[in-house]
């Protein structure tokens, strides 16, 4: 399960008691970048064009990352959080973009947000986490190792996310936090809490030793404030806090007085749930802006700060993937801020940035698979080459780190997009036929756009369906379009439509929007189906089920397909015969027939079935492979009818007369026997008259009658039943209806 799944399944459950906040906070996104530090502690963060993933073991689900030096070799480490395990694992650079294996430092339970900073004023780097329901302070020894943590909580919240920055200007490093509380509004009947969860932002003021002060708490107007980053919003030089909301698609702005306190906030929409916020100067304008992951919105949001703490409405920018983080920074040396997100697909997962154009706006992203699972990532550069890699982690069953190097073969940021399209084509029966794919660029763009194609299997398989070809497409300066073919092999085998793909990859001057072309196969040998067919058995010799065998176009050689009866509910050989063979369909035909004979009989049964399979067909595909040949019995049904009425006074008799009919006149006599039957109404309180006989219905007859005597009395009683049963029916008919119900309606 990736992270966010987790995420979003552990947000749908039970939102009141302590299950409810464990699972709320086991199921926290991650903090954004400290912007007031100047170091990568990035834990949503992704980015592009790098070289393949390099891996080292981590802790049991990390979810969390950063870059910093731990200790003072002047190469980065990577710290990471790791929930399952409730540890911090350290990797150690080495200075040529490897890390040495992971050292692990007890945490509180399930921290999955972490940053950094010098909480103590030792001039060596520490951690805080935050965990499932309290905060961790690692304290550094300045070798890569930390002192034993140091657990505080923050009253009864759950902590979410946890930012660094100095809020009171004291040249101390404090804490921005955000959290949940679960409030109880009431109690029921099996004592089991409800009410309601309350977001909070908090700042907690560092004591300058590695400890810190009660919590300043700000009341958000949404509950699930997962992530948050610090940066003067308003340019007063004082710290204030962003916060991405979740379940509500929003930020906060929380302005800070300077004194350690967060005035109210200000929400704008970003999203369609967003889980990571980061923030920076996109557009130049020295005002600070604001950046969303929209998990849902499978996009990144751009909000232009206005330089007092407002924001303009969002810009979304995307690929169609699923979004779990954001974060700023340079990754191709021109000057302009970069946004890299954490995307995925459903199979995999990338670091995909967005390069910048300096005014706000943003080029298509260019992703870069690194796993299946992550969920955060660290920038900073890990092989000393003065560009900016990435690490990031790898959540769930991987449980690791995965590291990528720069390779510096960024596109230009006002570089166009590149897509290719989808084909079809029929294939032929001989030779080839070319499926001819078009590349595209968003725009016409002042140098060659280059970009390399190659084809993969999908239900089609190169050498037999279509030929395998790969190269590079060259699209001239000023010039939109450019195509290529691929031969798709013409046979005279039947088979289903099929596909294959053409991937693009290594693109100069331009980035890749869509980068994989479908060729869909439709295969051009007709499509077989049979008919069904119902008939009336007859009572001697036998009646043709006539089969039709049909093509859903005309061929140009002769059709074959082989059939076999089988049994259903009807048995060959006492109701049909059986039957196999060989249909032959000419050329240029589109229909032939056959015939199965259906053996009459004066057995009176039901509606019988058998069927007639098609197989071995040359030329052509079976689509429907079973006729079925329906018998219906034409010996007559019995049936009878009801009869009302009332019964008349005392000494009277009344005739009830039922009527027995045949369904169809039949050319042999039909016999069946009757008896009358007590309901409410009873032979033992004189009620009526029992009865027993038998019934034979000449050739050619359909009805006859049965009269029943009814007898009158003066008793005031509900109305009452009686019944006339028929039975012992002849063998050459059978009943649809063998029971008469007698209604007395009482007169008195």
């Amino acid at each position: 399960m990736s992270f966010t799944r987790w995420l979003l399944k552990l947000r749908s459950s039970s939102r009141h008691g302590t299950t409810a906040r464990k699972s709320r906070r086991t199921a926290r996104s991650e903090p954004a970048r400290r912007s007031c530090l100047q170091l990568e502690c990035l834990e949503d963060r992704c980015m592009p064009s790098f070289l393949g993933p390099v891996n080292y073991a981590a802790g049991e689900y990390p979810t969390a990352i950063a870059a910093a030096d731990f200790n003072g070799d002047g190469r980065l480490d990577l710290p990471v959080a790791n929930p399952y395990s409730s540890t911090v694992s350290i990797l150690l650079g080495n200075g040529d973009g490897t890390f040495q294996p992971a050292q692990n430092s007890v945490t509180g339970t399930n921290p999955s947000s972490l940053a950094v900073g010098d909480f103590n004023h030792d001039g060596k780097l520490d951690i805080v986490t935050a965990n499932a329901y309290d905060m961790s302070v690692l304290l550094g020894n300045g070798d890569g190792a930390f002192q034993p943590a140091s657990n505080f909580g923050i009253g009864s919240d759950n902590p979410l996310s946890v930012a660094v920055g100095d809020f009171n200007g004291d040249n101390t490093l404090d804490l921005g936090v955000t959290s949940s509380l679960f409030v109880i509004d009431g109690y029921d009947d099996w004592g089991d809490p409800y009410g309601h969860h309350e977001g909070h932002a908090n700042v907690l003021l560092g004591n300058g030793d590695g400890t810190f002060g009660l919590p300043s708490t700000t009341v958000l107007n949404s509950t699930d404030p997962v992530s948050a980053d610090v940066a003067d919003f308003n340019g007063d030089a004082k710290l204030d806090v962003a916060t991405a909301n979740f379940e509500y698609g929003t930020v906060s702005v929380l302005l800070g007085d300077g004194n350690g306190n967060l005035q109210a906030p200000t929400d704008f929409y970003a999203g369609y749930y967003p889980l990571a916020v980061a923030a920076g100067d996109v557009n130049g304008d020295g005002d600070i802006d604001l950046l969303t992951a929209n998990f849902y919105g499978n996009n990144v949001s751009v909000l232009l700060g206005d330089g007092t703490g407002g924001f303009g409405a969002a810009q979304s920018y995307g690929d169609g993937n699923s979004t779990g983080s954001v974060s700023l920074a340079d990754f191709n040396h021109d000057g302009h801020l970069d946004i890299a997100a954490r995307t995925d697909n459903g199979t995999v997962s990338a670091v995909s940035v967005l390069l910048g154009k300096g005014n706000g706006a943003f080029s298509p992203p260019v992703r870069s698979p690194a796993g299946t699972n992550l969920t955060a990532v660290a920038t900073g550069d890990f092989n000393g080459d003065g560009w900016l890699d990435a690490a990031t982690t790898n959540f769930s069953v991987n449980n690791n780190v995965a590291v990528l190097i720069n390779d510096h073969s960024w596109p230009p940021a006002d570089a166009p997009s590149v897509t290719v399209n989808d084909m079809t084509v029929t294939e032929g029966n001989t030779g080839s036929t070319n499926a001819t794919f078009t590349v595209s660029l968003s725009a016409a763009y002042g140098q060659p756009v280059t970009v390399h194609y190659e084809t993969a299997n999908g239900t089609a398989t190169a050498g037999s369906d279509y030929t395998a070809v790969s190269g590079d497409v060259i699209i001239a300066a000023g010039q939109t379009t450019r195509t290529f073919t691929i031969a798709v092999l013409g046979d005279r085998s039947a088979e289903l439509t099929e596909n294959f793909f053409v991937n693009l990859s290594s693109a100069t001057n331009a980035t890749i929007a869509d980068g994989q072309g479908i060729g869909t196969i439709f295969d051009d040998e007709p499509r077989i189906s049979i008919n069904d067919v119902t008939v009336t058995e007859g009572n001697t010799g036998t009646v043709s089920a006539t089969f039709t065998v049909s093509l859903s176009v005309a061929y140009d050689v002769a059709v074959t397909v082989h059939y076999q009866g089988v049994n259903g509910s009807a048995t060959a050989g006492s109701d049909y015969a059986a039957a196999s063979g060989e249909v032959i369909i000419a050329a240029g035909q589109t229909t032939k027939t056959f015939t199965v004979a259906v053996i009459g009989d004066r057995s009176a049964e039901p509606s019988e079935n058998f069927v007639v399979n098609l197989s071995a067909a040359t030329n052509g595909l079976i689509v429907d492979s079973q006729g079925v040949g329906t018998i219906t019995d034409d010996e007559p049904r019995i049936s009878i009818s009801d009869v009302t009425k009332t019964e008349g006074k005392k000494n009277q008799t009344t005739l009830f007369t039922f009527t027995v009919t045949l369904s169809a006149a039949y050319d042999q006599p039909v016999t069946v026997s009757f008896r009358t039957t007590d309901g409410t109404a009873t032979t033992g309180d004189n009620d009526y008259v029992a009865r027993t006989g038998t019934l034979t219905f000449a050739p050619g007859e359909t009805t006859k009658t049965i009269t029943i005597e009814v007898k009158g009395d003066n008793k005031r009683e509900a109305d009452e039943t009686f019944y006339l049963d028929l039975f012992g029916n002849s063998g050459n008919a059978l009943f649809t209806r063998n029971r008469g119900i007698g209604t007395i309606l009482n007169d008195d």
